[in-house]
């Protein structure tokens, strides 16, 4: 064992650490600015569960979005680094647009800043404050945009200039598709997805959070690698986007079918707002798209 390279490397993955670290504080920095109506922090020490997940989400989205320049092989330390701080400022730009993409189109009939200190009176009379489903569905904007970013960076082939045009693309595409899952979501379910996160119904949430992230996933590994030409990386995406969807509407009612035998997701959302219910099955589609996204 070469203990001097690992020494290196741990140093290098240090380095990289600290870059994101530095992203994650300068979203925080701007987040703060974007809500200064409102003491973030403030509300997070108070136990505000939707601006915890918000918050959360997006840090997650801008590590798991800076990640993709890290994958392939090394050009050397100082070319990683110097890739890692340009995307890491492209995910942060992109995430801030994922987010008022989410609050203008998503959640359309919401405003998620004042849905996030609002406060909701509970069936027992308690009062809490903040709409929980709604912070959910943000963070699964930020992690889901985060592994589509992810994938756009990531392999090798093709300039600078190239890259960065395709991240931007990409993520243009990808937030177009994730909207168009989000339709095609509540499109399928009995009830009004929206109008359930509207009245602050954490298994709604779960549940269109979690089909955001899954197919996420799905979207990173169709385009993982080397860049091959516009049209067949675009082509490729397009073609998983179909695959991705298809496969996610169909498992989710097999996990419907076979993992609630005894009800069904409807129930457990629209009547009995069970969060253990829907943690269980997005946690199975989670699972089931990470399968896929590595055996195709």
């Amino acid at each position: 064992m070469n203990y001097m390279a690992t020494l290196i490397n741990m140093g290098h993955g240090l380095c990289y650490a600290l870059a994101s670290i530095f992203f994650i504080f300068l979203a925080k920095k701007l987040d703060d600015w974007r809500t200064k109506d409102f003491n973030d922090d403030r509300h997070i020490d108070d136990g505000n569960v939707a601006v915890g997940l918000r918050r959360a989400g997006l840090y997650l989205g801008i590590a798991i979005g800076m990640t993709g320049a890290l994958s392939g092989e090394s050009a050397g330390f100082r070319s990683d680094m110097l890739y890692l701080l340009a995307d890491g400022a492209l995910v942060t730009v992109c995430l801030f647009l994922a987010r008022f993409i989410n609050d203008s189109i998503m959640m359309g009939n919401m405003n998620n800043d004042r849905e996030c200190i609002k406060v909701f009176t509970l069936e027992d009379g308690r009062t809490v404050t903040g709409n929980t489903a709604l912070g959910m569905v943000e963070a699964g904007m930020y992690i889901a945009t985060g592994f589509i970013l992810n994938g756009s960076m990531s392999g090798s082939g093709g300039s600078f200039v190239q890259a960065l045009g395709s991240a931007l693309l990409f993520f243009v595409l990808g937030q177009v598709v994730l909207l168009g899952c989000g339709l095609l979501y509540e499109l399928s379910t009995p009830f009004n997805v929206r109008d359930e996160i509207k009245q602050n119904n954490p298994a709604a949430g779960i549940g269109l959070a979690g089909i955001l992230i899954a197919l996420g996933i799905i979207l990173k590994a169709s385009l993982s690698g080397p860049f091959t030409g516009w049209i067949n990386d675009i082509v490729g995406f397009l073609i998983y986007t179909v695959f991705g969807m298809i496969l996610l509407i169909g498992f989710t009612a097999l996990v419907d079918r076979f993992l609630l035998p005894t009800t069904n997701i409807a129930t457990e959302v629209k009547e009995d707002k069970n969060v253990a219910a829907l943690v269980l099955v997005q946690a199975t589609i989670i699972a089931v798209a990470l399968v896929i996204a590595h055996a195709v």
